[in-house]
């Protein structure tokens, strides 16, 4: 009698454990990485504005092209050049991008920074990794486009690079790209953050990789109502077709490993150059080497400008 209440007991756990595993994990993790709403505590940026650096602005709003609402940041340049989009990575807001527009506005650009959709101010009910993102970052530049003559280049960290990159894959009047700490993939970076995520949550360390990263995949795409295998920046790369593009990394980032800015810029082609600056962070390489960056960006905003090739070179790092 003990012998077969235990084997049921044993049945049970086991049981338990596999509903555990390949049920309520996965779609714990894509519940987690799309339908959440999460802000980050952007303390470095916080309460900053266009005006905290004496540039005026204006609150703007404007629809993506599934009608989602989008708020954002107008800052003219007179006479200007051209506009860029700038785009903030995931649990951020514009915030995260407003230290750079100083830089781009004394060039005499103009520039949009917006809240992507499921972010900041802006409406939405999902993150989709770039893949309805990208045409948040369409409508921006055709907002641009409607507010200022000349070209527009697109800007993005994290989330909103491989939202830019998606969308000059689909938009050629994008006519320049800026990609800081992209992933590769959804995929890719699905399965490469679920090993970092076994380092600091105990739980996790139980889980095998198999098969819960293809179920939390296949969760990402069912709540966020999208197709994983869209979000595939490398192949967007290589849609670029010449135009001047930089890939941006931190040395030392774990999350999005240097080696990514590489295959990117391989997959762009002759046009594209990256910056690989010295750091551990993510997305935080314009604080950490600010002057080559700001020497590589102005590389790629000249060319735009001039309608030539970037002639960069391969590979510039921050001293």
């Amino acid at each position: 009698m003990i012998r077969v209440w235990l084997k049921r007991v044993a049945i049970a756990i086991v049981a338990l454990l596999v509903v555990f595993v390949v049920g309520v994990v996965p779609y714990w993790l894509g519940g987690m990485a799309t339908t959440r709403r999460f802000q980050f505590p952007d303390k470095e940026n916080a309460n900053l504005t266009p005006a905290s650096f004496e540039l005026a602005y204006e609150d703007v709003a404007f629809r993506s092209g599934d009608g989602t609402e989008l708020k954002g940041w107008w800052v003219p340049a007179s006479p200007s050049r051209g506009s860029v989009v700038m785009v903030h990575g995931l649990n951020r807001s514009r915030i995260e991008m407003v230290k750079r527009v100083p830089f781009v506005h004394a060039r005499g650009w103009s520039t949009i920074l917006l809240d992507l959709r499921h972010h900041g101010a802006s409406g939405g009910e999902a993150t989709t990794f770039g893949v309805k993102e990208k045409e948040d970052v369409k409508a921006a530049a055709r907002f641009a486009r409607e507010r200022a003559p000349g070209p527009v280049v697109l800007w993005g960290v994290s989330l909103g690079a491989a939202s830019a990159v998606l969308a000059a894959a689909e938009d050629p009047e994008a006519k320049g790209l800026i990609c800081d700490s992209s992933f590769r993939s959804l995929e890719d970076t699905v399965r490469h953050h679920l090993v970092l995520f076994r380092g600091f949550r105990w739980w996790l360390r139980i889980v095998p990789s198999w098969p819960t990263t293809d179920l939390s995949i296949f969760w990402i795409g069912r709540r966020g109502g999208f197709d994983p295998a869209q979000s595939n920046v490398v192949a967007a790369a290589a849609q670029l077709d010449g135009r001047p593009s930089l890939f941006v990394a931190n040395s030392d980032d774990r999350r999005m490993p240097k080696e990514i800015a590489f295959v990117l810029k391989a997959a762009a082609g002759e046009s594209a150059s990256v910056l690989i600056v010295p750091g551990k962070s993510h997305g935080g390489a314009w604080r950490d080497g600010t002057a080559a960056y700001e020497a590589a960006a102005a590389v790629v905003l000249e060319a735009v400008a001039g309608g030539v090739a970037s002639g960069a070179p391969a590979a510039v790092a921050s001293r």
